[in-house]
């Protein structure tokens, strides 16, 4: 995903290195054509999500990528990597705008799995790893320091005080979503992917 999110910015105007880029991402995907996502039955049907972001990190607008991922138990189910619409002057900032939009998510999860009959008894627990946004979530006196974000992202202290989702803190090594939006070396790459629950056959035979 993050290779193919940097390689579609140049749709419009590639050149010879995209295409060895886009050659080397084709023999990738020929190499792991075994692996998907194994569900396998379980009691464990409690929804989790993780949320992050790259402040900054593209060069040419300075724009932030959002990411986020939820997750039944230890298998992905939902998964998104997407710009940011304005440009935010702090990572706080950015991290709280990937908050409230995986808040209207996991509100939206919390409503089907009511419908599958699998309601969620206990608030629905969103990981972040920056701490001076989970404080802005929860202590509403904050309030005056984020004035300058739109209202619209600000709907994720309803939900909160609601008791529908909980946002807490995470160490960014354990952070899933970095697998999204970063280039990673082979190792965390792999153990990244295997925490999403994807598995090659040979793994799925067993």
């Amino acid at each position: 995903m993050h290779s193919m999110s940097l390689l579609s910015r140049f749709m419009h105007s590639p050149s010879e290195i995209h295409f060895k880029v886009a050659k080397r991402i084709l023999r990738c995907v020929k190499g792991t054509i075994g692996f998907g996502v194994l569900y396998k039955s379980s009691t464990n049907v409690m929804l989790i999500g993780f949320i992050d972001n790259d402040w900054a990190g593209l060069e040419e607008d300075m724009k932030s990528t959002s990411r986020q991922c939820f997750s039944i138990g230890s298998r992905v189910i939902s998964w998104s990597s997407k710009k940011q619409d304005s440009v935010a002057k702090s990572k706080a900032k950015a991290q709280y705008i990937v908050a409230s939009l995986a808040a209207d998510q996991a509100v939206w999860f919390r409503k089907l799995m009511n419908d599958l009959k699998q309601p969620q008894i206990h608030p629905i627990e969103l990981f972040c790893d920056n701490l001076f946004t989970i404080a802005i979530v929860k202590n509403p006196f904050l309030h005056g320091k984020t004035k300058h974000i739109k209202i619209k992202y600000h709907s994720i202290k309803e939900v909160v005080s609601e008791g529908e989702v909980q946002v807490l803190h995470c160490d960014s090594d354990d952070h899933i979503t970095d697998i999204f939006t970063k280039g990673l070396h082979k190792c965390r790459f792999e153990t990244l992917r295997e925490k999403l629950g994807i598995s090659s056959i040979s793994v799925k035979e067993e």
